[in-house]
């Protein structure tokens, strides 16, 4: 316990409550400061302490009855005596604040003993919660904690022995969770707690201090896998889930953050050619995403089945001027994350075309064959198609 003196930072006097009991008493008439009183008692000497109000000493009692360690548990008193004409009212803040307590269940928490408390369970609601919360912020926070909200957990985390590696395998499935229902998250910050993560289960941590338990590292290889499936599916909605390159860097950091998934432990580089492999599949399947959205935009499945041949014409002249617009963008916006592969980001456009081939002959072979009408399609691809 620390006596300051009006504002000075540092106390003039100190006391040490280690030995010392702590209990609620009754008012001590005569004294002045205080209304509310409680002591602290060791070998017969008693110090006495006093509050403006009953809130104040009932907190200030629970923090000190748990710096003490003592055994026996202090139980304010039913009622107060009237210390003055307002002893009444005083008697009626305390019986409010108590009735506060209730009412907001708190009095199973005040009077609980940290000890048997599962902390890495109650933990876990609390990151989650405090994560739904940030997500709900006017502006988006990509899944970064506030300075205030980080400093809660860190101290949540120290003052009851919450485990780094199981505080960030709960931080990965929420991320993961919000992600899959569409919330944009940084792969940064998914990529900080992997990596946390990672280092205790594969036992290399730079300080060469860390522990997993087994429990933690079957939901790590469950989380891993998981990860893949997301960062695959993103990549395969690229131009969906990081329009025109937004946020910037995501896309990028979501390729990096597949290859450190992918590898078998946290020191064992991947063989270039299998992240390739994995590349290659995603951008197989984000052509056939990209096509089957633009003719879906376009309606041209309709056309095609119903309209006349010169309508079929006029529609497949749109789809390729849509085409070539998302080729373009394509270029513009995210052909820089995928510069390690250039080859795939080609054979992606490859396969978009081959795609539009197909609606292209319907049109085609619906035409008169003396027909001259389909020469502004082919000036169109010739064109797009030298320059590129």
């Amino acid at each position: 316990m620390c006596s300051y003196r009006e504002k000075k930072s540092e106390p003039q006097e100190l006391m040490q409550l280690e030995g010392y009991t702590v209990d609620y008493t009754d008012p001590h008439p005569g004294l002045q400061g205080g209304q509310m009183f409680f002591n602290a008692v060791k070998e017969g000497d008693t110090v006495i302490f006093a509050s403006d109000d009953e809130q104040d000493r009932v907190l200030w009692v629970q923090a000190m009855y748990r710096a003490t360690g003592q055994s026996y548990k202090p139980i304010p008193a039913v009622q107060t005596q009237k210390l003055n004409p307002k002893g009444g009212a005083l008697h009626a803040d305390a019986q409010l604040y108590a009735d506060r307590f209730q009412k907001h269940g708190m009095d199973e928490f005040i009077s609980a003993n940290p000890c048997k408390l599962d902390h890495a369970f109650l933990f876990r609601i609390l990151q989650r919660q405090t994560l739904d919360h940030r997500l709900n912020d006017s502006y988006s926070c990509l899944g970064w904690f506030s300075p205030g909200q980080v400093f809660v957990l860190d101290e949540y985390c120290a003052r009851y022995g919450v485990r780094g590696c199981h505080r960030h395998l709960c931080y990965l499935t929420e991320l993961m969770e919000h992600s899959e229902n569409g919330a944009v998250i940084d792969p940064t910050l998914l990529h900080y707690s992997f990596a946390f993560c990672a280092s205790h289960v594969h036992g290399n941590r730079p300080d060469g201090i860390g522990t997993v338990s087994m429990e933690e590292k079957e939901r790590f290889e469950e989380i891993k896998e998981r990860l893949s499936s997301l960062l695959e599916n993103q990549i395969s909605h690229f131009r969906y889930c990081f329009p025109f390159g937004r946020p910037e860097g995501a896309l990028k950091a979501t390729l990096s953050l597949l290859e450190r998934v992918l590898m078998k432990d946290i020191a064992t580089p991947i063989p270039a050619e299998e992240v390739k492999k994995v590349v290659r599949k995603c951008l197989e399947k984000a052509a056939l995403i990209n096509y089957t959205r633009l003719t879906e935009y376009a309606k041209i499945e309709e056309t095609m089945n119903q309209a006349p041949p010169a309508r079929k014409l006029e529609e497949v002249l749109h789809l390729a001027e849509l085409c070539i617009e998302v080729l373009q963008q394509n270029e513009e916006h995210h052909a820089e994350a995928f510069a390690w592969w250039p080859d795939l980001l080609a054979e992606h456009a490859e396969k978009f075309w081959a795609l539009f081939t197909v609606d292209m002959d319907t049109a085609l072979e619906a035409q008169p064959q003396d027909s001259w009408d389909s020469f502004p399609l082919f000036q169109l691809l010739n064109n797009f198609l030298r320059n590129d």
